[in-house]
């Protein structure tokens, strides 16, 4: 049995004729993606995702200070990628730079520890676990790269 998602997001095509540019909505909440081939200047895919990573490291670090009784006295995360050289598909590397000030260093490793523990999209990039596609509501055979 498919456990139920926890997170939900749509995107619709096209939005007023302007071709790479597309609108998303998750929970009721509305922006603009541009694909990273047309001049619009919204965020784009790969940002978005690297924004996911950095929203969650920032979301689960303060969460824990405030559990655990330690004062932040600034929080920041870093997130950055690199294109394939060999095969564009993929991401040859991605880099989260963490910089928590307040606590002690022995503090703030046990944050981060905590936060690799337990960050579902930290995770998911980390070991590649894949994405299953539909098309028109039907399962498609993976393409495989060559």
């Amino acid at each position: 049995m498919d456990a139920a998602p926890i997170a939900d997001a749509v995107a619709v095509g096209t939005s007023a004729g302007a071709p790479g540019r597309f609108v998303l909505s998750a929970r009721g909440n509305h922006f603009v993606s541009d694909s990273r081939l047309a001049d619009g200047e919204a965020v784009h895919a790969g940002e978005l995702l690297l924004s996911a990573l950095a929203s969650c490291a920032l979301a689960n670090i303060e969460h824990n200070a405030a559990s655990d009784g330690l004062e932040l006295d600034a929080l920041t995360a870093r997130a950055s990628h690199v294109r394939g050289t060999d095969d564009p598909t993929v991401y040859d590397r991605t880099l989260l730079e963490l910089e928590i000030h307040g606590p002690g260093v022995r503090d703030a490793e046990e944050l981060a520890t905590k936060f690799v523990a337990t960050c579902p999209i930290y995770n998911t990039i980390r070991r590649g676990s894949g994405v299953e596609l539909r098309l028109n509501g039907r399962g498609l055979a993976p393409v495989a790269s060559e």
